[in-house]
């Protein structure tokens, strides 16, 4: 084959202030990259989106620790206006970040008024799983933070009961 996929390059999470979740997400220890908050959106976009119009504000933001990573492309939606989902039967978009010492930045994260889903699960050592934890950006998009025992790329799910 003469082509690949390299890797994942962007990721866009949707906003309704772009300003407070740039904030949420440096909070959360990412930078911006670029910032687009000025930026006025060429006609391809509409029509490479699949959309009749598009335009936004944005911010591209990085782990510090993983400069070449996944950027994760903030976009406050001002053509059309993006409307989160609500209501107890959403389906939630979910941001997972690999995360080192990771009941350390729940608790760190707690201390400067971050709210979790729930209290740290982990670590279960059957799943390959120290910990897991999940907060809610200020659009309702889910944030998983997550840490593996060494070695491990993803859970073990070998185990668990089948659904089939």
């Amino acid at each position: 084959m003469s082509w690949e996929i390299q890797h994942l390059y962007h990721t866009v999470v949707n906003c309704t202030d772009l300003d407070r979740s740039i904030a949420f997400y440096e909070t959360l220890g990412l930078e911006v990259l670029h910032d687009r908050r000025g930026v006025r959106w060429p006609d391809f976009v509409a029509k490479n989106f699949a959309m009749e119009r598009a335009q936004g504000r944005g911010a591209l933001m990085i782990v510090p620790a993983s400069p070449d990573g996944t950027v994760v492309d903030l976009v406050e939606w001002t053509e059309p206006r993006h409307v989160p989902p609500s209501g107890p039967d959403r389906i939630p978009q979910i941001l997972a970040f690999r995360t080192r010492n990771v009941h350390e930045a729940i608790a760190a994260l707690r201390e400067q008024g971050i709210e979790f889903t729930n209290d740290p699960i982990g670590p279960d050592e059957a799943l390959g799983l120290k910990g897991v934890c999940c907060c809610l950006d200020p659009d309702g998009n889910v944030v998983e933070l997550i840490e593996y025992w060494p070695g491990h790329r993803h859970s073990r799910t070998d185990d668990l009961e089948s659904n089939e």
